[in-house]
């Protein structure tokens, strides 16, 4: 889990954690097709519903979609795809590399106050609902991710899922405040 908050400048963000949920998968190729639409919508909808039915389990808010953060956690979904078996600092097949980026994206562009983020891999399970129980146990079992999952302060999210041609499923999802603040409307359009 990597964790982004906004202070008064965007330059200043501050790390407020790590998770590591690791991989004993063999690196592969860097050009295979996956077998799933990248975003592929069926598996990436059940685990947005099982993340909300697990944090209204404990009394935080529904996550709302939000299109921009889908993108983000898709493209990481994608790159972990890609580059699988060559991380090292949080498992063979999983990496927070470019969260930066994305937080900056996420803050400047989507008007968002905060960031984090939960990435994982698994095999294809029987099901969408098998594939997407997995990840969420895997986050679960990881005292940062799952609080990630249950932090009140979240109102948004993207979810992003990668399934390769050997069934291995890459998954993404970022979670995020958005600023409703008159201010942050102001400053987006002095940009231009």
């Amino acid at each position: 889990m990597k964790t982004k908050r906004a202070i008064p400048t965007p330059s200043l963000l501050t790390i407020l954690g790590f998770g590591i949920l690791a991989s004993c998968a063999a690196p592969s190729e860097t050009n295979r097709k996956p077998v799933a639409y990248r975003g592929d919508s069926s598996l990436t909808e059940t685990i947005h519903q099982d993340v909300n039915r697990l944090r209204a389990s404990h009394g935080a808010g529904d996550l709302r979609r939000h299109a921009g953060l889908d993108k983000l956690a898709t493209e990481h979904c994608e790159f972990l795809r890609k580059n699988r078996g060559k991380f090292s600092l949080y498992g063979k097949n999983v990496s927070h590399h470019g969260a930066e980026g994305r937080a900056v994206v996420a803050m400047r562009s989507l008007e968002m106050t905060s960031f984090s983020e939960n990435v994982a891999w698994t095999m294809t399970g029987p099901s969408h609902a098998a594939t997407s129980h997995a990840l969420i146990t895997l986050w679960q079992d990881s005292p940062k991710h799952r609080d990630a999952m249950l932090e009140d302060e979240w109102t948004h999210t993207g979810v992003g899922a990668v399934v390769d041609a050997d069934g291995s499923v890459f998954a993404t999802q970022i979670f995020a405040t958005k600023s409703l603040s008159l201010m942050s409307t102001r400053d987006r359009f002095n940009q231009y």
